[in-house]
């Protein structure tokens, strides 16, 4: 009895949540991966996983199983929920954790902090997004938004915020004042977790 038949069978047998990472592999077919870091392959696209030693059409399952099973545990805030604490900002915002280029979105509040939406307002490189805060606060105005959080992603994995993204949230936070939006929060996300300038005290009040 080969790898794969032997996993699969476990699994028809009821054993799946005993089974090895590499077992599960290779009940896709994708043996080959066995021993690399699943949160590395969870992200990597079919070409990725070809190029890992797999055919094409096993790399496509792959992908298909991992993605599965994120839209599975995802479970976002939806309109009209409060997301004024940071770690579910970083849980509407975690498909652009992973994202391979810089992205700013504006989530919408209503007065009571509650979720009206996001939308995204510009896209960077690898290692920046220039940001212009007339397209940042168009939305909220539009949408006679209360307040509004600013999110980006890091795609390098480290959510720490450079000395750009503190000068960018000043000059946002000035805008809103001008603008009559009230600021919450700026959260950068990535796929080393997440920063709120709120939570790590270096929102000051103005």
């Amino acid at each position: 009895m080969n790898q794969i038949t032997a996993a699969r069978d476990r699994i028809l047998a009821g054993s799946l949540a005993a089974l090895s990472d590499g077992e599960l592999l290779a009940a896709l077919d994708a043996a080959p991966l066995a021993g690399e870091e699943i949160a590395i392959l969870a992200w990597q696209t079919p070409a990725e996983l070809t190029a890992r030693g797999i055919k094409p059409r096993h790399a496509a399952s792959v992908a298909a199983a991992f993605e599965l099973g994120r839209r599975g545990a995802w479970s976002p805030p939806k309109k009209g929920a409060p997301i004024l604490q940071p770690d579910r900002v970083a849980e509407l915002m975690r498909p652009i954790a992973h994202a391979d280029r810089e992205e700013f979105h504006a989530i919408l509040l209503d007065v009571r902090g509650r979720l009206i939406r996001s939308e995204c307002v510009a896209v960077g490189s690898l290692s920046q997004c220039p940001v212009d805060p007339r397209a940042v606060f168009r939305p909220a105005i539009r949408e006679n938004a209360h307040g509004i959080i600013f999110v980006h992603n890091h795609p390098s994995g480290d959510p720490s915020p450079s000395s750009q993204d503190v000068d960018l949230t000043d000059r946002l936070r000035a805008a809103a004042e001008i603008v009559g939006v009230m600021a919450r929060d700026h959260v950068i996300v990535a796929a080393g977790g997440y920063f709120s300038f709120v939570e790590a005290g270096r929102w000051s009040r103005r």
